[in-house]
């Protein structure tokens, strides 16, 4: 799968939030899951925030590309950008490209990008208070996807999103 935004932030005072989870098994056949995002901030005080997050297992291999463009006149702008990634096993794989491009001097932007395993303390920590391991596994997974899922307006969509999500976790137990 692959997706692409394209986001001109042109207004005084404009906003831009856009965010994204995936979650990739590559049990079943190759799963490339790839994300690209330019926002292009071109007026005075606009405000953009990108939030993507992954999960992967059995080789999946997810991307991300995320680039803010602050131009000469775009004072005031503030920008943020963050790409994670949660790796199940070690056959999977994360790409990341976060990128700035400032061409303001009064500006409050960053970007940042990790991957990682499951916290063993935390597991270790729900394990010891009676939590089964899979279930263990599957909260950390969504608390993982909490920052991408918290940027759905709508209560309705977030609340689909989360019980897709729990499915999905559900039908990987074990």
């Amino acid at each position: 799968t692959r997706n692409e935004a394209v986001i001109e932030v042109a207004g005084d005072g404009a906003t831009a939030h856009i965010a994204g989870a995936a979650l990739g098994d590559g049990e079943d056949g190759p799963f490339h899951h790839d994300d690209t995002v330019f926002i292009d901030h071109g007026a005075v005080g606009c405000e953009s925030r990108q939030v993507f997050k992954k999960v992967l297992k059995h080789g999946a291999t997810g991307v991300f590309q995320g680039k803010i463009l602050v131009r000469p006149g775009a004072q005031k702008t503030d920008g943020y950008q963050i790409s994670q990634s949660l790796l199940l096993d070690d056959d999977s794989q994360f790409l990341a490209k976060p990128e700035l491009e400032i061409y303001a001097d009064d500006v409050k932007c960053s970007h940042g990008s990790t991957t990682g395993a499951i916290d063993e303390t935390a597991l270790f920590y729900l394990r010891s208070r009676g939590v089964p391991e899979a279930d263990a596994k599957a909260l950390l997974i969504l608390s993982f996807l909490a920052d991408a899922i918290a940027e759905i307006e709508d209560e309705d969509l977030a609340g689909d999103v989360v019980a897709r999500l729990e499915d999905w976790l559900a039908r990987r137990r074990g």
